[in-house]
Formats: structure tokens, sequence, C-alpha cells
């Protein structure tokens, strides 16, 4: 009963560790891709000029 509880309980951090991992990726892209926005925006201001 003891082993049955510890197995869970090392399955659930395992599944935590990687969804937080994976969230963390998605924001780290999202971020990256609002940067590129902003240079393209600041790009066809400069075109405009």
């Amino acid at each position: 009963m003891k082993t049955l509880c510890l197995i869970i309980s090392v399955c659930l951090i395992a599944a935590a560790y990687v969804a937080s991992r994976y969230i963390r990726k998605e924001q780290e892209n999202n971020v990256g891709n609002k940067f590129l926005r902003l240079i393209r925006k600041f790009d066809s201001w400069q075109m405009m000029r």
C-alpha cells in the first residue's frame, strides 16, 4: 500500500514537472513572437517616413 502511494505521488510530481516545462516553453515562444511583431511594426513605420 505504501509503495502504491509512493508510485502515484512520484507520477503526479513528474506530470506537474513536464506540464510546467511545456507551459514555460510556450510562454517564451509567445514573448519571442511579440518581440518580432514589434520589430516588424517599427520597420513598417520607418518605411512610411
